[in-house]
């Protein structure tokens, strides 16, 4: 009888332990943003004071034209691409290494511009001149 005990006692204490598990695992990748956002037809102006998640914006571009692109990670993680209307990066980061540039667009077309963060605080300002 005191072998059916413990291995109840047990199984429950397993049980409890992964439900645990779960709740922790779904709060640590909720998705959260403080700060601010601004999405316009000729720019992006992401700044984020705590980011965790996804985010995106698009712009519609003319072969040409030159995007103006500051971008900064100052905790946590951050990564950015911007894509062509052929689905091709023309850009890809994680603001650390170049945080001021410019960016000459190929084609006319509708481009993406998709931010992934982690516990992130940082800064991207995309914007036509």
């Amino acid at each position: 009888m005191k072998k059916t005990g413990n291995k109840i006692r047990f199984l429950i204490g397993l049980m409890l332990l992964g439900i645990a598990l779960a709740v922790f695992l779904t709060c640590n990748h909720q998705s959260e943003f403080t700060g601010n956002r601004i999405k316009n037809p000729d720019a992006y102006l992401l700044d984020a004071e705590k980011m965790n998640g996804t985010d995106q914006h698009t712009l519609d571009l003319q072969k040409g034209d030159v995007l103006q692109v500051s971008f900064q990670t100052v905790r946590g993680s951050m990564h950015m691409e911007i894509k062509a209307p052929d689905g091709t990066a023309i850009y890809s980061g994680n603001g650390k290494e170049a945080t001021g540039f410019t960016i000459n667009i190929p084609q006319i077309g509708t481009y993406t511009i998709q931010v992934e963060a982690r516990h992130a605080k940082g800064t991207i300002h995309i914007q036509l001149p």
